[in-house]
């Protein structure tokens, strides 16, 4: 009598095996090396750009844990509710959360840039109410070992008013 692990299942006699040929190896060594060529590209020009093939800095540093997190968020202010927290998004402002920190000097710099999340939100959201005052906010927390202590700091980094006229 055989072993268990010595059987042949005949289902497996009977598999087809078949090699990839010469043009699919090429293929999938061609889509390595573009995939390859893009992480690099995103690495050396410190970008985000080609996500999710971009720079992989976010993972490249220890975090202190006794540092801080800082986390940037909006607040809008409409006709009948003031400081309703917006969700930093694509389907809500039509730009993700990433894209927005990673353009926040610019933002910072150019506060009229703060009109385009406004309109976005007005286009995505037609049926909400419209934003009157927006926020770019910050929140700081405290860490100690690693762990949140404390209430967090909330910062406002700029306000800007939908009716004020740009240029």
């Amino acid at each position: 009598m055989e072993s268990p692990r010595k059987q042949r299942r005949p289902e497996a006699d009977q598999t087809d095996v078949r090699r990839l040929s010469a043009t699919g190896v090429a293929v999938r060594i061609a889509g390595t090396v573009a995939a390859l060529g893009v992480l690099a590209y995103g690495q050396v020009a410190d970008t985000n750009d080609l996500f999710p093939l971009g720079t992989l800095s976010q993972f490249a540093t220890a975090r202190d844990l006794n540092g801080t997190v800082r986390s940037t968020y909006l607040l809008a202010d409409t006709a009948t509710e003031d400081g309703r927290r917006i969700a930093m998004n694509d389907r809500t402002i039509g730009v993700a959360r990433a894209e927005v920190e990673g353009q926040l000097q610019r933002i910072l710099d150019n506060p009229e840039l703060m009109q385009s999340l406004i309109d976005g939100y007005a286009a995505l959201k037609p049926n909400r109410e419209p934003v009157q005052t927006l926020y770019l906010m910050r929140s700081v927390q405290r860490l100690e070992d690693g762990y949140v202590v404390g209430e967090p700091e909330e910062v406002e980094l700029l306000r800007w008013d939908s009716t004020t006229e740009v240029g």
